[in-house]
This record gives structure tokens, sequence and C-alpha cells, in this order.
């Protein structure tokens, strides 16, 4: 029988936290339908994925309603629990931060945005994939398995800090609202572009990634920005040339595929198409006019 195949251990209370000599602890939960959390705090951060089912987060000032794709950041110190919906047991990952490790990364867990965080499919997609990858590297026990957690850990912490920061400045309270919204998906997937426009993907694997047909996901996302997906992409590689070419002292070459152009002639048409000039003509005007 494959591994996946098998049926998962479920639980009636929660996992105790067994944390290695790094700081970081990860793993996985399956709920019984009798599972049952008591108000606790702990002195350390922790971060919840909802893999499966439903229910909710309760503090001693309010309860929210959570399901698959919602994530949890419960601060260090916070009095919390979790409930299930009747019928509905959860499947959660769970991530636990010592302190000490975000003292050595000068990473202030406060900054944080704290409670239920409701996450677009393609932000969800992400997050569950970054902590399977915690997981894997978990259970290898190499030797530098410690050093590979932290620094996974710490990235999505980063990135959880940098998606709600972009969020807070447009004035809202939760990560992208509602997933049922095919445009207010679509205004999320465009946000996290600015982070992630380097990376080798194309229109369709966007498309799957929000769970839309091509047509459906090109009609919104030109509704959204006013253009195509291949020539917003286009524009927001080029513009991270230009700073790089004037900023930074490395190669054509370099910056192309760190830009996320597969090749180096397609970043010259690209970057004369959209500026005008070639990489090294730009670079060059940029230099003599300082």
């Amino acid at each position: 029988m494959p591994a996946d195949s098998l049926p998962k251990q479920k639980t009636r209370k929660p996992l105790e936290h067994k944390f290695p000599a790094w700081g970081v602890d990860v793993f996985e939960s399956h709920h019984a339908d009798d599972w049952r959390m008591e108000m606790t705090q702990h002195d350390f951060l922790k971060v919840v994925f909802v893999l499966q089912g439903a229910g909710s987060y309760h503090t001693q000032a309010d309860s929210t309603p959570c399901e698959h794709g919602d994530l949890i950041v419960v601060p260090i110190g916070q009095r919390h629990r979790l409930q299930d919906e009747e019928g509905k047991p959860m499947s959660l990952y769970v991530l636990s931060v010592r302190p000490s490790v975000c003292e050595v990364a000068a990473f202030q867990p406060t900054l944080l945005p704290s409670g239920l965080l409701r996450l677009n499919p393609l932000a969800a997609s992400k997050v569950e994939g970054s902590i399977r990858r915690l997981l894997f590297e978990q259970t290898l026990e190499q030797p530098q398995s410690g050093a590979v957690v932290v620094s996974l850990a710490l990235r999505l912490l980063t990135d959880l800090l940098r998606v709600s920061q972009k969020n807070l400045a447009r004035g809202a309270s939760k990560i992208n609202g509602d997933r049922s919204d095919s445009l207010t998906r679509m205004r999320g997937y465009v946000d996290e572009l600015d982070d992630h426009f380097f990376e080798a993907t194309n229109l369709d694997e966007a498309a799957m990634g929000l769970g839309i047909s091509r047509r459906r996901f090109t009609q919104l996302f030109r509704q959204v920005t006013g253009t195509s997906w291949l020539a917003y992409v286009r524009r927001l590689r080029v513009e991270h040339a230009q700073r790089l070419l004037e900023q930074t002292e490395r190669t054509v070459l370099s910056i192309a595929f760190e830009c996320g152009f597969e090749d180096l002639s397609t970043f010259y048409r690209a970057f004369k198409r959209e500026v005008g000039e070639s990489p090294n003509q730009w670079r060059t005007m940029k230099q003599s006019s300082k």
C-alpha cells in the first residue's frame, strides 16, 4: 500500500511540542472526532495551517471560524485553543519557533500579524509547500538539518511579515480576503507577484494555482492590472533588472537569470522593449550621468 494511502494516526488531544536543539519544531496533527483542547499558552511562537476540516480559533477576547487553507499565528504568551466543528475534525500543520531563534536572526515576532489569516489559494499552496519541506528536512536528521530547518522557518515567517505589511498599507486586516471571490483571489495574486515575479512559471501554472481556467485567469488579470500577464511580469522583471544594473556590478548574464529570464537573448529583447535600449547601453548611460 502506498504511503499516501495509509490511514493517518488520529489524536484525541493536542500533541506535545518536542523542541530539538535548534529550537524549531514542526509536526502534522490529525484530530479524532472527540479531539479536545483546553485554553493554553506557550513561551514560543506558534503557526498553525489548516489542512482539512473546519473549526474555530479561540482567544480570551474572541472566536474566529477557520477552515482548509487558513493560517493561524499564535503570539508568544497568547492564551488560546482550537475547537473542531462537529463532523469536520481538523488536520493541521503546526510550526513552533523558540524566541532564541528569532533573537539570533534579529527577527521581531511581535511584528507578525496575530490570529487567523485567510489566505488565497496561491498563498495557501505556498505555505503548505513550505511546511511540507520543513517536515521533510526535519525527518532527515542529517548534520545540517538544524540549519536548514531554521532557515526555512525564518523564510516562512519573513514571507508572512512581508505580506501582512502590504495588507496594512492597503488598510486590510486579513491576508487577501475571501477565497470564494475570484476577483479578490486575483487581486491577492497580483499583490504577491511583486515578490515572486522572478520564479520560473507560466500563465497555465498561475491559472492552475488559483483553481480557474486559463481564459478566466486572463480576463481577471487584465481587469485588475489593465494588461496581460506576460506584459506585467516582464515589466516587473525589467524594473528589477534596472535596479541591479544601476546599484550593483553584477554581470548582465547573472542579472538576467536572477530576474527570471531563462536565457540572455530573451532578456535583451524584453529589456529593449521596455526601456528602449540594451542593458549595457542603459547601464553605461546611468554610470556616466553620476
